[in-house]
């Protein structure tokens, strides 16, 4: 299955989010390649729990999107590109709105 990402606020899951490529989307995936191949020069998602939660708070998320920006020149075309796409918005959408992003693994 790999990482899946939710967005909360107080305490909620998000449900609906615009997805950069149009449409909604509810939570980000498929980007685990590049998590693993990269921890050790990532910052924040260097440190996630591959097999538990992890979760990130808005004060974050410019360091979590330093990290996305820096995986987007690694990725391939197709679901992987697209998970990170996704994930950037929901860090956008988190400083936004005062929640966490919430990282579940396997």
């Amino acid at each position: 299955m790999g990482i899946q990402v939710e967005l909360r606020v107080a305490g909620e899951q998000i449900q609906r989010l615009p997805d950069p490529a149009g449409g909604f989307f509810d939570a980000a995936g498929d980007f685990d390649r590049l998590v693993f191949h990269e921890s050790s020069t990532l910052g924040l998602l260097g440190r996630l729990d591959l097999h538990g939660e992890t979760r990130f708070g808005a004060s974050q998320m410019q360091k979590l999107i330093a990290d996305v920006e820096l995986l987007l020149t690694l990725a391939k075309v197709g679901v992987e590109y697209r998970g990170l796409m996704r994930l950037r918005s929901m860090a956008e959408h988190c400083a936004e709105q005062h929640g966490e992003l919430v990282f579940i693994g396997d």
